[in-house]
């Protein structure tokens, strides 16, 4: 973990993760993503500086709150099945996710101008889309042997962690914390939820928290929530009230607009208000962020509120 000062802000037990990559390197810097992959533009030196274009404005922030940062890399397709549809082999897959690490490192180290502390994290995205298909589903252990080759390219490359992320089943999860724990490194889940606050197949977080951390006697760092609405993990988190798996969560990375919905979504102090207000029913997390369709401003909304 690259950690070059302790601030006030770090004591308050908050701190801050960057936006929705895939969304706003199309809407904001005008990126081509074929399959929503934004590890391609690793690939050349006209996408790589797209890639430091989107990151800077979230180290800025953190400096001038004074707020730690989680930034993670644009590895969230970097696995086998994704690379295959796009050309990569897992040479260059091991390649690209080592590329993506060190550049957010040289980023961190080159303009966090050493007053903040910058976690770069590896983004480990699901085998499959979105949608939960029964049948489609892996075993941990095949789960871990899926992941395994990005988690151990994510460690050789130096991430200070990695964390499942857009994760639709514990058994997901589990994979990859047992993948993380035989490469050594340190690692988290982050689940989704629907409108209704469930995971795909029908349990709640509480459950899933509960289920990952049997199966990996609590290894994980623990569990965050991204790409879904606050309103919706505000009902996933009520339904399992008083469930200590909840002390579980350390963070949210939320979208901007509810499944399904096209446009902006919430503007950005809404959407600071409903996702900082999470803390009421996770009164440990401590990371918050965006995802779909939320950017710079919304993030700093919640730097605002936060800090």
């Amino acid at each position: 973990m690259t950690t070059t000062g302790v601030t006030d802000a770090t004591a308050t037990g908050v701190g801050l993760a960057d936006g929705g990559i895939e969304t706003a390197l199309t809407e904001r810097l005008g990126q081509r993503l074929p399959e929503f992959a934004a590890f391609i533009l690793l690939d050349s030196a006209e996408g790589r500086e797209a890639l430091r274009e989107y990151y800077r404005p979230f180290l800025r922030l953190a400096v001038e709150h004074r707020l730690p940062i989680v930034l993670d890399t644009a590895t969230w397709r970097a696995n086998t099945d994704w690379g295959e549809r796009l050309g990569y082999d897992q040479e260059a897959l091991d390649g690209l996710n080592a590329d993506a690490v060190a550049l957010l490192r040289e980023l961190v180290e080159n303009e966090g101008d050493g007053s903040i502390e910058a976690v770069v994290n590896g983004c480990v995205g699901p085998r499959f889309d979105d949608h939960y298909i029964e049948g489609r589903r892996m075993t941990p252990a095949e789960a871990e042997e899926y992941h395994a080759p990005q988690v151990r390219a994510l460690a050789e490359a130096g991430a200070d962690r990695v964390t499942a992320v857009t994760t639709l089943d514990a058994a997901e999860g589990i994979g990859v914390v047992r993948a993380a724990q035989a490469s050594r490194i340190p690692a988290a889940v982050s689940f989704v939820v629907g409108e209704d606050g469930l995971m795909a197949d029908g349990s709640t977080l509480a459950e899933a928290i509960a289920a990952v951390d049997a199966e990996t006697e609590n290894a994980a760092l623990g569990f965050l929530v991204n790409c879904a609405h606050p309103s919706a993990v505000a009902e996933g988190l009520a339904a399992c009230a008083g469930r200590a798996e909840l002390d579980r969560l350390i963070g949210f990375r939320l979208n901007a607009a509810h499944d399904g919905d096209d446009g902006p979504g919430e503007a950005p102090e809404a959407f600071a208000a409903l996702e900082a207000g999470l803390r009421e029913l996770a009164p440990n997390a401590s990371i918050f962020g965006g995802c779909c369709g939320t950017d710079t401003p919304h993030v700093a909304a919640l730097a605002a509120r936060l800090a």
